[in-house]
Parts: C-alpha cells; structure tokens; sequence
C-alpha cells in the first residue's frame, strides 16, 4: 500500500492557474499605496457610486489625503490607533485609508453592538481618537466619561449625497449631537483643521495592523482580528490573478459591512483595488435587496446565500434580465444543497453567465481562501485554494494531515492570515499553529474535505457556534455566561433552532435547568427580557425554556448534541415568554 498523497506539497489546485500568475510577486507596500498604484492611471474613473453621486479616484484620494492631513493635525502618527463606529459612507472609507497612509491602525466597531462591548473595545485599543456616525452618537453618549477620547469625530452619511438627496436626509435626521462639546467635532470641521498640515507618509511595514475587526470568541467576548499591510493586499493579488471575467470600472455592490473582515478586505478593499466603481451600502436591509440590485444593476457582489435566497424570492426579479450581474460571489455561511439548485435555476432564468461562485474564507484569513472562479466550479464545493493560499485537511485529534476525500480539519496557511488577535496571545495560539513542517496554519475549527481536482467541500464545524440566515456567528457561550448570572439557574445551554422564516440558518435558544422551588414561567421571562437588553441584536434568543434536567455527558458536560436532536425543530413562533410548556 502507498504513502498518503500529500495535499499540501503536491497543491494540486495550481493546475488552474497560469505558471506566469504563480511567479507574479505579491505586492509589498501599505494597502493606501496598492490602492493608489492600482488606479494611477485611471484617476478620471469612478471609485465610487454613493446613492447616485459618482466619486472619482482622483476625487477619492483627495479625499483620503485631507483625511490623513487632519489625522496628522489631531496628533496621529504610524502606530496609533483610531476606533471607528461607522458604516462604509466615502468619508468613512477616506479615514481608514487616510490613517493607513499615515501608517496608523483603525480599530473597527460594528454600531449595532451593545454599549458594554462598544466601551471595552474602545478602550482596549488604546485609542484617543473616535470616528463615530451620527445616528451611533447616542451610545457614545453615555460612555463618553468612560472611554476617554480627546476627539469624537461625527460623520453623516447625507455628506456626499447629491444636494437634493442631502438635504432631504438632513430633514428626516433625529441625530442631535453637541458639536464643539467635549471634544465632538463634526467631519466637515475635522477636516477644515487639517487644511494647514501636510502629513508625513508613514513607511510600509508588511505586518502593521491596518485594521482590527471583531469577530465571535470561545471567551464570551469578541476577538479583534489584526489585518496587515502583507495580509488585505494579498486577497486582492489572489482576486486580480484569478481570472475572474472583470474589467475595471464595472460596478460592485457592497453591502457586507466594512466593520467585519469580509466586508472591509473583499467589500472594499478587493473592488477598489481592481479599479471598479463600489457601491457602499451603509444600511443594508435585506428585504430590499431585488429593489436595490435592480436600481443599482451591478456588475459584481458578494453576499450570503440568505441575501440570496431573498433576492431569488423578490418580486422586482419577475421577468428581469439580470445579464448584466457578471458574477455573484456567495461567502459568510455554507450553502444548503436545496437553495443551491435553486439559485442556479433562477440565475439560468435571469441570464446570468457563470454559476453562483462560492467561496470559503474566515476573519482570520483576511475573509477568503477559496473560491470558485467563471466555469472553475463543482456543484456544493466552495471551490479551489487561492494562488497565494494552502489549504489542507488534518486529523483534529493527532495532527496528521489526511488525503484527498478524507474529512478532517480544514486548515490554511498563506500571506492572507492575520496577524494575530489584537492582545490575545492565548488564543492567538490556539487558531495559529506551527506544525512539522515549519509553516504556521490557522486552524478552521470546519470539518470538510479536498477531492483530487482540488475542490474544497464543507461539511460541518468542529466547534460550537449558531449561524444565522444572514451569516451572521452566534456564539453560544456570550448568552450562557449571561444567563447563568440569574440566580435561580442552577444550569444552561444555548443550542441552535431551526429559523422558520428562511431555508437555512438557525437561531440561538437558551434551554435553562432552574434550583427547586422556582416559578419557571416568571424566571424564563426575566431571562428573555434580560438578554434583549443586554446581548447585541443578532445574538438574542428567540425563546427560554425551563426544562427538569440538562443531560450530561460522560465527561460530565452538558450534552449539547442530545439537547440539538431534542429541541433543534423547536416552534420558537409559538412560544411566548410568559408560557412554558415543552
């Protein structure tokens, strides 16, 4: 019998790219000069679409370089940090390019999270500076004593709208923010008092953190994703020398938000970098995305596959060519089989070129590893291993990397890994792991497989974690740290539910053990009105239950699967806080 073929040393995937494409370097400067590099000579093109005002790359860098110049007159210099509490409006996406050029790290928060998270993520950043947008004002509000920033910068997304547009969003705003006290400053002003300044660009370093992006943790508290200078511009290398059917100045439609890993590398960065025009989404809501595509008609965008789904179901894509959408890249959650078949259906009905493009990436690898790219496709696949990127399968238990059709591990090593998590060396090792043969492989946590065309098939997770419809992570541990602080839950689990709204996707149910004596009812309320309060909005429960006894495992844990096949089809639509009766 003959060894084990070896995935890693024979990559058999680079079959697919051009030996030219193999030998082309990556490129080794700050993710502001790839940016600027990559459209020096189409300045006149637009960079952006923002809700019907067209933004040019030249327009665009003037815009980033007054950013950096008032950044530098605040004090700002390579190795700060600056927080953000924004959505991808221009002036937002000029800031953190601003502060790259200068060298400098913007620490990323997504506005919807709660006040407790927004302060500890402010704060453990060490920042002195705040980037907030105008409807998140009254969060900040009620830290402002806490986290201690000289200066809150205030953008509004009614900045660069087209003068009819803004003034009506100015009318319709219920935004109140105290300009000129503590330290709050609105952006216009903000860049007004760097008008005298002429930053000094800061130097490439290749692993200088451009952005920290919180993603869900095993602790209870979101992990800040450290992105490097080397790590964002090497997912846009592998995009570009793909051989995706783009050309530049096609439009792109971003609505992943540019606080996560996916949405500020491959909704962002990625587009922009390949010269096409991105159409920043700031407030994305998926109900209105066939009104948004058809409006929009973009060329490319990437979305999960509940966005999908729903675009698929919407009464603007009756009888609408849809030739002009080139590819549609899907990323965030795995693609149910069904949804799959059915999506390639609609998409050959609405005269689209290529199939749905999957594709598998995680916060840690900058957002894509993968991806299938045109005719480059296998049906449930998330595709082949990037050209900068290695990807394999090993064996959880002893380390040992397994062949081709074998399920393990999926583990990925390449220039697209992050940095580290931002002050979490711990856990840091735990994900990014030095193995025999001298490389450092980030640990998935999915189970999957690689058949002998290279093809990535996935198959499950190997940790505990609740995705959403929309892609979104829950981490189960968040509400049961939270839950367990009532005093009359002597026990708890958070398990996954079927969402019955949607094909795919689950939500989060916490299933309670309560002490003797306790009115289950009165409990299981204040529990659900305590996590409503407390959690972020897209990790609340849909329900509580009180049940006699968790069941425990043999090692004496509580047995999460046995409570999955249990409750896993719970009807959350007919349970009501005040009733309980499973």
């Amino acid at each position: 019998m003959g060894a084990k073929r070896s995935i890693s040393q024979e990559k058999i995937w680079m079959k697919y790219y051009d030996q030219k494409v193999v030998d082309t370097p990556l490129p080794k400067c700050k993710a502001y000069t790839h940016l600027k590099e990559s459209n020096a000579d189409r300045l006149d093109s637009n960079a952006l679409y923002y809700y019907g005002a067209h933004i040019t790359f030249r327009q665009l860098f003037d815009k980033i370089d007054a950013a950096a110049n008032a950044f530098a007159a605040l004090g700002v210099k390579q190795g700060d940090v600056v927080s953000f509490l924004a959505v991808a409006v221009p002036e937002c996406i000029a800031a953190i390019y601003g502060l790259n050029k200068l060298g400098a790290t913007a620490n990323t928060i997504d506005p919807r999270m709660d006040i407790d998270s927004i302060r500890r993520m402010v704060k453990e950043s060490g920042s002195s500076i705040l980037v907030t947008i105008d409807v998140a004002f009254p969060k900040v509000d009620k830290i402002m004593a806490d986290i201690d920033q000289e200066h809150i910068v205030v953008l509004s997304p009614a900045s660069s709208l087209p003068f009819i547009k803004k003034c009506l969003m100015k009318l319709l705003s219920k935004a109140k923010v105290p300009y000129g006290e503590n330290g709050v400053i609105g952006w216009s002003d903000f860049i007004a008092n760097g008008e005298g300044t002429v930053a000094t660009e800061g130097e490439y370093i290749g692993d200088a953190i451009v952005a920290v992006a919180y993603t869900g943790g095993t602790t209870g508290f979101p992990k800040g994703v450290m992105l490097t200078n080397d790590s964002v511009n090497a997912v846009s290398f592998n995009f570009r020398h793909a051989g995706l059917d783009y050309a530049p100045g096609d439009r792109f439609l971003g609505i992943i938000p540019v606080f996560t890993s996916y949405g500020f590398v491959c909704g962002m960065h990625m587009p922009l970098t390949l010269g096409c025009e991105l159409a920043p989404i700031p407030k994305f809501v998926p109900a209105e995305i066939g009104k948004l595509v058809k409006k929009v008609r973009p060329n490319h965008m990437i979305a999960t596959p509940a966005f999908y789904e729903i675009l698929m179901n919407s009464k603007e894509m009756r009888n609408f060519d849809m030739s002009f959408l080139t590819t549609m890249g899907s990323g965030g959650d795995t693609m149910v089989e069904g949804l799959e078949g059915k999506l390639h259906q609609f998409m050959k009905e609405h005269n689209m070129k290529y199939p749905l493009a999957q594709g598998y990436g995680m916060s840690e690898l900058s957002a894509a590893a993968s991806f299938c790219v045109n005719d480059i496709y296998k049906p449930s696949s998330v595709g082949i291993p990037s050209v900068g990127t290695i990807v394999s399968i090993f064996d959880s238990e002893t380390g040992e990397e397994l062949s081709y059709g074998e399920l393990g591990e999926i583990c990925v090593t390449g220039a697209s890994m992050m940095k580290g998590y931002y002050k979490r060396e711990e856990e840091t090792a735990n994900v990014m792991r030095l193995h025999d043969d001298g490389q450092v492989w980030v640990h998935s946590g999915d189970l999957g497989y690689m058949d002998e065309d290279g093809f990535i098939f996935i198959k499950g997770r190997v940790k505990r974690m609740i995705t959403r419809f929309d892609g979104h992570k829950v981490f189960p541990v968040n509400l049961e740290n939270m839950v367990s602080e009532h005093p009359a839950v002597h026990s708890c689990s958070v398990i996954g539910v079927k969402d019955r709204e949607h094909s795919q996707g689950e939500y989060p149910m916490v299933i309670v053990e309560l002490l003797p004596d306790t009115d289950r009812d009165a409990v299981c309320s204040e529990i659900f009105h305590d996590c409503n309060v407390r959690s972020e909005e897209r990790g609340r429960p849909v329900a509580v239950i009180a049940i006699d006894e968790i069941p425990l495992t043999g090692a004496m844990k509580n047995d999460f699967k046995t409570l999955e096949k249990q409750f896993g089809d719970f009807d959350y639509t007919k349970w009501s806080p005040a009733e309980q009766d499973v």
